[in-house]
């Protein structure tokens, strides 16, 4: 027999979040002015860091989702999710859209497979909690180089952030076998003429093909698109900065009195963002430790983010709790594989003390926020870098795909 798990009640879950949500009221209530104060750190964070590092990064994703390199990618990791991850092989565009957009760009593509039928609830569950990883490009430009001041720690950080969340899964999910057959569009690309699998370099070119052609949009269009979508994430992201930053305040006067634990924790805790800025604005005994604690941070990725993602999972029937473990194991391996690799890292790069010390390279007044502005040369730097292989990779796209496609038509 199968086991079933219980879930709240639709009436104890609106009891449960009406509550809530007059606690947080009768927060901000009783104390208007820290609220006020934290609502406005907040939107700093977020005007000042997080949408300039972002914007232009997501804009060029989606140009390049519509133009088939998530697609290609896929189609390339298909063989992998069938033998590693035990999975289908149209998790394979699952995992790179986790892997290059972030959280919760996997739980969203698993709720569209899903809903497609490609996915059984099993799958999409074990599916999405390998695909929760947080937005490279967030992890270099607005944690590595806008907070912490070194973007070549961030390559580290990002391979690290990796690694850790395959070896979680691999805990978690590997030793379940999924029950029952693969689904049919598990099947795409396989076979060609006279019965012979195509070659994967074939099937990868052929993925980004159909996707460029599924979509159809010209460059004009889909720029405005992109643009408009990119502004509407990130204004939800900074919707969940400011709310959070709000209840983290709140948290804070009723913890902070009964236990000793630093601010940071419980910025981690509730979102990444403020997290990671409380990490890089706190003292620690050495730089091994205080990236290794963010870099668990980041694996973690916060309450805000696992609710993002099992809000889109909640619909496709898949057990939730599985992925809240494999987050908690995500942070606990890169910790530990943090932790282990700063020595040799930091041997090489020269960094052998904290970002933020009476002796670092950034002591003073200032916090981080006001040292983006000093460091701005070396932020543009980086990211001019990232922009120009971005736009480089699209424009060898634009000539590569149209001349294929006209060979295929002949």
């Amino acid at each position: 027999m199968k086991k079933t798990t219980q879930r709240p009640s639709p009436k104890a879950m609106t009891l449960m979040l009406g509550a809530c949500a007059a606690a947080l009221v009768a927060g901000i209530v009783s104390s208007p002015a820290p609220a006020f104060q934290a609502s406005l750190q907040g939107l700093n964070l977020w005007w000042k860091i997080v949408f300039p590092g972002l914007l232009p990064f997501l804009v060029l994703s989606e140009i390049l989702i519509a133009y088939g390199w998530v697609s290609a990618l896929g189609a390339f990791l298909e063989p992998l999710m069938k033998k590693l991850f035990r999975l289908p092989g149209t998790g394979g565009w699952v995992m790179a859209m986790g892997l290059t957009t972030g959280f919760p760009g996997g739980a969203q593509a698993v709720q569209q497979l899903h809903a497609q039928g490609s996915l059984q609830a099993e799958e999409a569950g074990k599916l999405a909690a390998l695909s929760h990883f947080c937005n490279p490009v967030m992890i270099l430009v607005v944690v590595a180089t806008g907070l912490m001041h070194d973007p070549a720690l961030g390559y580290g950080l990002i391979a690290v952030h990796w690694i850790a969340g395959i070896l979680a899964y691999l805990t978690v999910h590997r030793r379940v076998r999924t029950k029952g057959t693969a689904p049919a569009s598990d099947k795409p690309r396989q076979q060609r003429l006279e019965g012979k699998p195509a070659p994967l370099p074939a099937r990868v070119l052929q993925a980004a093909e159909e996707a460029r052609a599924k979509d159809g949009r010209s460059f004009g269009r889909l720029l405005g698109d992109s643009v408009t979508h990119a502004v509407q994430v990130l204004m939800m992201i900074g919707g969940y900065i400011i709310i959070f930053s709000v209840v983290i305040q709140i948290a804070g006067r009723v913890t902070t009195a009964r236990l000793p634990i630093p601010d940071y924790a419980l910025s981690s805790l509730f979102e990444v963002h403020l997290g990671a800025r409380d990490i890089s604005a706190a003292a620690f005994a050495s730089g091994g430790l205080q990236w290794s604690v963010l870099s668990a941070l980041l694996g973690f990725s916060g309450i805000s983010a696992l609710l993002q993602s099992m809000s889109l999972i909640r619909k496709t029937g898949a057990p939730l709790m599985p992925m809240v473990w494999t987050r908690i194991l995500h942070g606990a391996y890169a910790f530990a594989l943090t932790w282990l690799t700063w020595a040799p890292l930091a041997a090489l790069l020269g960094r052998i003390h904290p970002v933020y010390s009476e002796n670092g390279p950034f002591s003073g007044s200032r916090g981080p926020i006001e040292d983006l502005w000093v460091l701005m040369p070396q932020v543009l730097k980086w990211q001019g870098l990232l922009l120009a292989s971005i736009l480089g990779a699209l424009i060898v796209l634009l000539i590569v795909v149209p001349r294929r496609a006209k060979t295929v038509r002949r």
